[in-house]
């Protein structure tokens, strides 16, 4: 009884046995528990994904460092780039000193207030011949002749200088291609560029459709001007002040040209020069041709001078 207690309690172990392995074999994984966090509450499991990089760019900087330029001064007459001019003080009040001029109301040129050139042409083209100068009906009339010789042209010089002043004159001058008008400040020690040139009025162009003022300085001759748009071949009235701090020109009252550059003012004694010059010239003026009238006239009413009180002259 013993036996066949025993082989039973024998076959029942073995089938709780054969239960609890099929059990176990048939178990699913047991869920990992969030772990409680310092306050009694669930901290969430950590990702195991990588966040996605992101779809748009940083915007660019709002500020640009603005770029370096450098700007060269013009060495020819060509226009120069537009260039920073120093501001002026306020304008001052200048009693200028009536110091000469001409009227050129007399029979014939003034001969100890002017000499008439007699030399080669302007860049050697041509001639500047005396004859090519007269005066009657209270003006000073230089005239140009294209096809006499190599072409004839003209101009006189005032013989006193003065250092500073104001420079007022009255002038118009035929249309016609390859011939320049120039009325302008030649310094008296006849050292260019080194002592400087200041051009009062310069009209090169065929058509007379610009007046230009311009000034030559230093060594290398740097030029700096302006041109003001007209019709030339007609009367204007022009005017030239030269102050230790500044130069100023005026065309028919309106100011047209300033500049407060030290380096470009003259500290030496100039002289006016009335002159009607003949091309060619390297992108100045061409030659004349044959649409140039047989004579080209450069005509000036008057020339005032005045100087500045207490200036050198």
């Amino acid at each position: 009884m013993s036996r066949l207690r025993d082989r039973l309690l024998g076959v029942a172990a073995i089938g709780a046995l054969v239960v609890v392995l099929s059990a176990c074999g048939n178990a699913a994984e047991p869920e990992l528990a969030a772990a409680p966090d310092s306050q009694g509450g669930l901290l969430a499991a950590p990702e195991t994904t990588v966040p996605p990089a992101p779809t748009t760019t940083p915007p660019p900087p709002t500020t640009t460092p603005p770029p370096v330029t450098t700007t060269k001064r013009a060495t020819t007459k060509a226009a120069p780039p537009p260039v920073a001019v120093p501001q002026a003080a306020p304008a001052q009040t200048v009693d200028w000193v009536p110091n000469g001029g001409d009227e050129f109301g007399a029979a014939g040129l003034a001969g100890g207030r002017w000499v008439a050139y007699d030399s080669p042409g302007s860049w050697d083209n041509g001639r500047r011949s005396p004859d090519a100068v007269s005066q009657a009906d209270g003006m000073l009339t230089i005239t140009a002749r294209p096809r006499q010789g190599e072409g004839v042209s003209g101009g006189v010089s005032y013989t006193q200088g003065q250092t500073f002043g104001r420079w007022e004159f009255r002038a118009r001058v035929d249309k016609g291609k390859g011939y320049g008008a120039a009325i302008l400040l030649w310094p008296d020690s006849e050292r260019w560029p080194e002592d400087g040139e200041l051009d009062m009025m310069e009209v090169p162009d065929a058509d007379r459709g610009l007046a230009h003022t311009y000034v030559h300085w230093g060594a290398d001759n740097k030029t700096w001007g302006t041109k003001t748009p007209g019709d030339f071949s007609q009367w204007h009235t022009f005017a030239f002040e030269w102050l230790p701090d500044r130069l100023t020109g005026y065309i028919d009252g309106v100011k047209t040209f300033e500049t407060f550059d030290r380096a470009m003012i003259p500290t030496g004694p100039m002289h006016v020069t009335i002159q009607l010059d003949q091309g060619p010239a390297v992108d100045w003026m061409p030659a004349p041709d044959a649409t140039t009238p047989d004579e080209v006239r450069l005509q000036v009413d008057y020339m005032r001078v005045s100087a500045m009180p207490g200036a050198p002259v």
